[in-house]
């Protein structure tokens, strides 16, 4: 089964499709004799588009973590993505097929209501891929005629072990970007504290946390060789 997770928050109930839209910043131009020249750039930045319904009622397909969330507890969070310019993980869970995860911003978002979804709302999001900025340094040579531009070193950290408690809307990903530098190193984390995480997973009814997908509030994670 598929799940799908904004800034930490399950969607209650899973899209039906979605759109992941991968765009190119290549350049075509006209030459003098008519025929057109194809000039490769990098990838642009990752669109994704899909419809969720948010119920006003606790229906038996619709999926909670923690307890039943109205509509309302979505909308409010899409229009604190919004307003307050705040980048987020977005992840797609698909069991065995793998999973999505990127940072992302709320692009746009609408809600519809219809007497057809009774007293429920359809909202339409548009997302687009976040990228950390690099920092760069300019330097000019001694007469002053060129320039180059080079990327900053990054600056050396001083690492240690250290502990920290899960809070909702934490995953494992977005702690290894956090204390490591890289989330993908989240396995790291998982396999030094399987105990726990499948621990605290039991205590809330799973039968396991998926390799580290559930994880829950006030467990308690040893991070080693952590640079935060």
């Amino acid at each position: 089964m598929y799940y799908f997770f904004i800034d930490g928050a399950l969607l209650p109930v899973t899209p039906s499709k979605v759109t992941i839209k991968v765009k190119n910043k290549n350049t075509t131009v006209d030459l003098a004799d008519g025929s057109e020249y194809n000039i490769l750039n990098m990838k642009g930045l990752t669109e994704i588009s899909f419809d969720c319904l948010l119920p006003n009622k606790n229906y038996p397909f619709s999926l909670y973590e923690s307890g039943y969330l109205n509509a309302q507890y979505f909308l409010g969070l899409f229009e604190r993505l919004k307003n307050e310019k705040k980048k987020f993980m977005f992840c797609i869970e698909r069991g065995e097929y793998g999973r999505t995860v990127m940072f992302c911003s709320l692009e746009d978002y609408s809600v519809s209501e219809s007497t057809s979804e009774g007293c429920d709302y359809v909202a339409s999001l548009k997302l687009k891929e976040y990228v950390f900025k690099k920092t760069v340094v300019v330097s000019e040579s001694a007469d002053g005629d060129t320039a180059a531009v080079v990327s900053q070193p990054q600056r050396e950290t001083e690492s240690a072990d250290r502990e920290y408690t899960i809070v909702r809307g934490d995953t494992l990903w977005g702690i290894a970007k956090r204390f490591l530098g890289d989330g993908s190193r989240w396995q790291e984390i998982y396999d030094e504290n399987s105990d726990v995480i499948e621990a605290a997973a039991k205590k809330y009814g799973r039968a396991s946390s998926s390799n580290g997908w559930w994880i829950y509030p006030d467990t308690v994670l040893k991070i080693k060789g952590a640079i935060a």
